[in-house]
């Protein structure tokens, strides 16, 4: 890169790191502020870890955990050149505490129980109308608590720490159980299923089903002109990789720096109904509490691929009992509420 361009790399005020041929070349205060002073002349793989070395896409986003911390990375290529932009990330608003949160799911209580109430009567009036306006309801009170759920593990993360109750469980049957019911629910999709059989992680089974269903709900929500969503597990090393791969309308390039942290800024009235952002937040946070980490890689008009490395087991973890690591309906339809019609809230679904 000639010197005009390392200057202007000097006075962006946002960490940089230069990289040719998988080797650090030049780094600007900042970065060298993250990174060390010594940081130039290392390998990617030695600074940023080996999941982010081996990508090559020309321009992707990373989240990281450098000296403890989580950073975000945004990196773009220039000619046969790479730069690293860096960015720190809070782990959430003020606006998020204990008692908004549990103020609005005890109002949400009320509303569920007046809606229960509510079907039992159009039930035994038979009344259609009704019951299609119910499923509407029932669609939107799922919705809700999908938000409050997510919001509650950003807030757990900002007092402390996600609590992680660490097992070893079959991802591989977890993963396929839900592409099977998304399948009946959502026939103008396909699913295909490229996760084998009898891989194990040791994680949070909890967690592991809120992070998939947010990446499923993500594809299918935003991935607008999606025919096709993809789940795969490959194991590498330690870890697992669950990708998720999807055809959609992609993310913006202007748009990706900010995916993991929309809720934090004002969104046109034309994207209130995708909601605030909090899915890929939680998916962030739960990959980081398990020692791993996701990638995110999209393409405006060409589809978006997300990874996350989970932990395998060492042999002595023992697995937990099958049924413990499937999903029952209640959560699988929470985890879905945003990109499910609203007749897979009826009374078919639900019971």
């Amino acid at each position: 890169m000639p010197d005009t361009e390392k200057q202007l790399l000097s006075m962006t005020g946002e960490a940089a790191v230069l990289v040719q041929r998988g080797r650090a070349t030049f780094a600007n205060a900042e970065a060298r502020e993250i990174l060390g002073q010594d940081c130039v002349g290392k390998r990617v793989a030695a600074l940023f870890g080996e999941t982010i070395s081996g990508v090559q896409a020309s321009s992707f986003l990373a989240q990281v955990r450098l000296r403890e911390q989580p950073y975000l990375v945004r990196i773009a290529r220039l000619d046969q050149e790479q730069v690293f932009f860096l960015r720190s990330q809070e782990d959430a608003p003020s606006v998020m505490n204990q008692p908004f949160l549990s103020s609005l799911r005890s109002s949400l209580m009320t509303v569920e129980l007046a809606a229960d109430r509510m079907r039992d009567l159009a039930e035994e009036a038979g009344s259609a109308p009704l019951l299609e306006n119910l499923r509407s309801l029932t669609r939107s009170q799922y919705q809700i608590r999908r938000l409050l759920d997510n919001a509650s593990l950003i807030l757990e993360q900002s007092q402390g720490g996600i609590v992680c109750a660490a097992r070893t469980f079959d991802l591989s049957r977890l993963c396929s159980s839900a592409l099977e019911a998304l399948s009946g629910m959502l026939p103008g999709i396909s699913f295909p299923d490229r996760c084998g059989e009898g891989i194990l992680v040791h994680a949070d089974p909890r967690l592991i089903k809120i992070l998939l269903l947010n990446l499923l709900s993500n594809a299918v929500r935003h991935g607008e002109g999606c025919s096709r969503i993809s789940l795969s597990l490959l194991q590498t090393g330690q870890n697992v990789v669950l990708g998720v791969d999807d055809d959609g309308c992609g993310i913006r390039e202007e748009e990706l720096p900010r995916v993991f942290d929309r809720y934090r800024y004002a969104f046109r009235l034309d994207q209130m109904n995708a909601g605030p952002g909090l899915g890929l937040t939680a998916v962030r946070m739960i990959a980081q509490r398990h020692g791993g980490s996701l990638l995110l890689e999209s393409r405006a008009g060409q589809g978006t691929t997300v990874r996350v490395s989970l932990p395998r087991p060492k042999p002595e973890q023992l697995r937990v009992p099958e049924e413990d690591a499937l999903f029952d309906g209640k959560e699988f339809l929470t985890g879905l509420a945003d990109c499910l019609p609203a007749g897979c809230f009826g009374e078919k679904w639900l019971d």
